[in-house]
């Protein structure tokens, strides 16, 4: 049976990294809530930028029922053979149920809000780079984000994210290790 990790966290709390880290140094198969959207976004030929996926995200699951996107994403990894899966951006209470029902245990990172705005310069996707305090500060005030910390609170294990890549390694090599 595969070990599931389910990372959630606010943006730029270092989700991606974690996940990439665990693709790079243990070979796991990772997918995510905006890897689905981005696939449609692109299909539609339209940007690939945290508005559209946002929008995109609300229409589906108010047109196709609230469980749309976690159904896609569970769907995706029953049907992968890795031994070690890692998927992350989970904002929503039923999309950590549908990954609870079936084992993945939650790491929640986080980062103070200055610093997770700092990251937004060195940031290269969803159009983030442009961004002003102004607009972060708005993001953070949408659902896609405020549902996140209540989340966190359910979550196996915590890592704040304020140190060094190296760091953050480390912290989730030593929860791989007390899952495994």
């Amino acid at each position: 049976m595969a070990t599931i990790i389910a990372v959630l966290g606010e943006k730029l709390s270092g989700k991606d990294t974690i996940a990439q880290y665990l693709v790079e140094k243990r070979g796991a198969f990772h997918t995510r809530f905006s890897q689905i959207l981005d696939e449609i976004l692109f299909t539609l030929n339209l940007p690939v930028i945290r508005r559209n996926e946002n929008d995109l995200g609300y229409a589906l699951r108010e047109k196709f029922g609230t469980d749309v996107l976690s159904n896609a994403l569970m769907h995706r990894v029953k049907n992968s053979n890795a031994d070690l899966i890692v998927m992350n951006s989970f904002r929503f209470q039923e999309e950590f149920d549908a990954a609870k029902a079936i084992g993945a245990k939650f790491i929640y990172v986080t980062a103070p809000r200055d610093i997770r705005f700092e990251r937004t310069h060195n940031r290269t996707e969803k159009g983030d780079t442009e961004t002003s305090p102004e607009i972060f500060e708005q993001q953070e005030t949408e659902v896609y984000e405020t549902n996140v910390p209540a989340l966190g609170a359910q979550a196996d294990f915590k890592i704040q994210n304020t140190g060094t890549l190296e760091d953050l390694y480390k912290q989730i090599d030593h929860i791989l290790n007390q899952i495994k």
